[in-house]
């Protein structure tokens, strides 16, 4: 179907409505963490009436962007799929607003949202006033900053060889064209396996690829019908 595919971070954002969606006008797509146990009664009895046109996907494996993935990998799928949707990300994660960019520049309509179209806002807590202070008064400590997550990146396979040097064009703009010409280099056998292509991938190049784009450039490789992914496996046709 056209028209407009939400895709909701349920990680991020637990709503207990649909808002101003209706049935019939939009598709609805419920992303759930693999450690998260319960949906809400009234949110599942509000995406009752869209019936095949509301699912939910429960994401494989834990990590800071695990469920990133999965909703960058599916609006690939969906925007080949259906041609002229739009898509819209519920979550208040910004990380997500590089791919969004990149998806605009490759003419598909995408945009991340905090909430769902109409649908209530969580209460806030009364404000309280700010205590006077002497401006004699010595300044209170600092509160030691949280140390953030560490991203590991997993290295390509090399079956007991060494690493094909990584591409060093400060600066360079990374895209599918790139790729396949990485790919037609390679001396060794060609990664086999979607996820040692992308773990590959994240390696090849510096500026590294930001994580999110991958799937993007594997889905144009698709598309372009350079390589063929039939489940876990992938198989090549460079030309």
């Amino acid at each position: 179907m056209s028209g407009e595919i939400f895709l909701i971070d349920f990680e991020n954002v637990q709503p207990t409505s649909i808002g101003l969606l209706k049935p019939g006008a939009c598709r609805i797509h419920v992303f759930v963490g693999q450690n998260q146990k319960n949906v809400s009664v009234e949110l599942s009895q509000a995406l009752q009436p869209f019936g095949p046109n509301a699912c939910y996907t429960r994401i494989s494996g834990n990590g800071p962007n695990a469920l990133d993935f999965h909703i960058a990998f599916y609006i690939g799928r969906l925007a080949h799929e259906h041609p002229g949707a739009r898509f819209t990300i519920v979550s208040k994660d910004t990380g997500f607003d590089p791919l969004v960019k990149h998806l605009v520049t490759l003419g598909i309509a995408c945009k991340r949202v905090a909430a769902l179209p109409g649908a209530p806002k969580p209460a806030k807590s009364p404000a309280t006033s700010k205590p006077m202070v002497k401006k004699s008064a010595a300044p209170a400590p600092k509160t030691p900053a949280k140390p953030k997550n560490v991203v590991v990146t997993v290295l390509p396979e090399t079956n007991g060889k060494a690493a094909p040097a990584a591409n060093t064009r400060p600066g360079a703009t990374i895209g599918v064209d790139d790729v396949v010409a990485r790919l037609k280099g390679m001396k060794a056998a060609k990664p086999a396996k979607l996820k040692t292509l992308q773990s590959s991938m994240l390696a090849w190049f510096k500026p590294a690829l930001a994580v999110k784009d991958v799937d993007v450039i594997i889905q144009s490789l698709a598309d372009r019908k350079k390589i063929k992914v039939e489940g876990t496996k992938v198989t090549y046709s460079l030309g």
